[in-house]
């Protein structure tokens, strides 16, 4: 009696051992599959972060004629009004 129980214990571990090594195959397979879905996002986010800092260079560059285009008008501005000074001077 004891054979077969020696035997009954071996056969039960072997199956937990398979079991165990299936389990582990299958949660590295979602791992796997997880970082892979993650590295897909991280490729999309790096994408729509280029865009955004490509726009924002765009804005930053407009910003910066506008303010060129604003100090122009005021220097212009200022002319005008130190010509209207001088011509009522003269009148």
């Amino acid at each position: 009696m004891d054979t077969w129980l020696i035997i009954v214990i071996v056969i039960a571990a072997l199956v937990l051992l398979v079991i165990a090594a299936k389990a582990a195959r299958r949660a590295k397979a979602r791992r796997e599959l997880e970082r892979e879905r993650l590295g897909e996002r991280a490729v999309g986010h790096r994408q729509e972060a280029e865009v955004h800092g490509s726009k924002a260079e765009n804005h930053e560059q407009k910003a910066r004629e506008a303010a060129e285009r604003a100090e122009r008008e005021r220097e212009l501005s200022q002319r005008h009004g130190e010509k209207a000074d001088d011509l009522e001077k003269k009148l």
